[in-house]
């Protein structure tokens, strides 16, 4: 019971967002309905375009909770407690069916728990929105399960930096023990479209790797992609959203990965609209017989590159434009540290999908230290992004504020970096066109 602790962060439990959105024109939306009485944006209303977000990284972490359960995976903390009838009776002393605060009080203090009433009652006012004095085995069960949540978020959520590489995939990889039958690969697309549908995300591309989520649990790549796109297909018949799939190939698992997802995203793209390389910042140009086979299949390419502080060289973004064939880049921030880079990059024209508080996690740059408004003024074109928002506890609208309150871009660079990425987009030209005209024509 040690996670019986009284401390119930809200931003572990990534709670659906109201929809707010309307889908008037841009000109009314962005001009008149943004702005709040204190003259602020209404990030949530803007109507947005994100095309780098990791589907194995915008899992919900209430999500992973429930399929851990489901699967059995005790490694995880909170999974293992099942018999929630079994602590609601040791709560409930005297068998009335409710839990006082007097009552919670004393069976904590059985356990060894220094707790107060006045915060057990304040638990109880949230659990129960201020409508009752105790805990019935609803309520009591809704509370166990947030403060499992709590227990868990440490190991898979962070608002903080990364102090080296492995305590980040640890993360995916926590996440990815999850992933055990297609029934959890349909839910988690399915939640990842509806999370971003509710974020005002109107243009969606979700990457993924096959290699990584078929790792340990041998799936087939074919049997991953199904339940994927079944997911993404249930979510788009519920919202006003267009979604395409990325295949992601992953340097840092080998040649033979690399040629096994090459040879997938070829077979499959009839549904794939891109394919992306990450994981392989240095030696890019060891991958252009496999890019030239993606190339000639007519799948566009984007790819990590100039990405890390260490190892993302600023003429990587260009090896992969000239010699790879990107006509995108994930990231692509470190060009700023050579002029020649971010001379190419211009000329090229080809669209960074920047990603500015994941940059910052994983110490890329420091805080308050971002390049996306050089880049913009520079005049290289760049776009906003989460890239794994499920494991970096945040959301589009958050990124916006950040890009307008901390790196000074306007209301009308906003729209024109939506424009930049809806016309960068890999979905179909109808598909773009329409979200064009829906949400962000003049």
């Amino acid at each position: 019971m040690r996670c019986l602790r009284l401390a119930l962060p809200h931003s572990c439990t990534r709670s659906p967002l109201a929809r707010l959105y309307s889908t008037e024109s841009w000109r009314h939306v962005w001009n008149e309905e943004i702005r709040a009485k204190n003259g602020e944006f209404n990030y949530q209303k803007l109507p947005k375009t994100e095309l780098h977000r990791h589907l194995e990284g915008a899992v919900r972490l209430r999500t992973i909770l429930e399929e851990a359960r489901r699967h059995h995976i005790d490694h995880l903390p909170g999974v293992s407690l099942k018999d929630t009838k079994q602590v609601f009776d040791y709560f409930d002393r005297d068998k009335t069916g409710r839990v006082t605060p007097q009552e919670f009080v004393e069976a904590c203090k059985e356990m060894e728990m220094q707790v107060t009433t006045a915060e057990v009652q304040r638990v109880i006012y949230h659990e129960t929105k201020g409508k009752d004095n105790s805990l019935n085995l609803q309520t009591f069960n809704k509370m166990l399960e947030d403060l499992m949540l709590a227990e868990l978020a440490p190991y898979i959520l962070t608002d903080s930096p990364f102090p080296n590489l492995k305590s980040l995939l640890d993360r995916f990889d926590r996440t990815q023990s999850v992933f055990k039958d297609a029934q959890t690969f349909e839910r988690i697309a399915f939640e990842a479209v509806e999370d971003a549908y509710d974020e005002g995300i109107r243009l969606l591309e979700l990457r993924y790797a096959p290699s990584f989520c078929s790792m340990h649990h041998k799936h087939s790549f074919d049997m991953v992609l199904d339940a994927i796109q079944r997911g993404v297909e249930r979510a788009k018949k519920m919202y006003d959203i267009q979604v395409g799939l990325i295949c992601i190939a992953v340097g840092a698992m080998g040649h033979e990965e690399m040629e096994r997802t090459v040879d997938f995203a070829i077979s499959r793209k009839d549904v794939f609209v891109g394919f992306d390389l990450a994981g392989a910042e240095t030696e890019l140009t060891q991958w252009i017989s496999q890019f030239r086979r993606v190339s000639d299949a007519g799948i566009p390419i984007t790819c990590h590159a100039s990405e890390d502080h260490e190892t993302g060289h600023p003429f990587n973004a260009v090896l992969a434009v000239e010699k790879l064939g990107a006509c995108r880049i994930g990231h692509g921030v470190q060009i700023v540290k050579d002029k020649k880079a971010m001379e190419a990059m211009k000329a090229h024209q080809v669209l960074l999908e920047v990603a500015v508080s994941s940059n910052y996690l994983c110490g890329c740059f420091e805080e308050g230290e971002h390049p996306a408004k050089k880049l913009w003024e520079y005049g290289i074109p760049i776009c906003i992004n989460t890239d794994d928002p499920g494991i970096m506890s945040l959301d589009l609208q958050g990124e916006y504020k950040i890009w307008h309150q901390d790196l000074g871009f306007d209301g009308e660079q906003l729209r024109e970096s939506n424009v930049k990425a809806v016309e960068g987009s890999f979905l179909p030209k109808e598909s773009r066109k329409m979200v064009l005209t829906k949400h962000f024509a003049d």
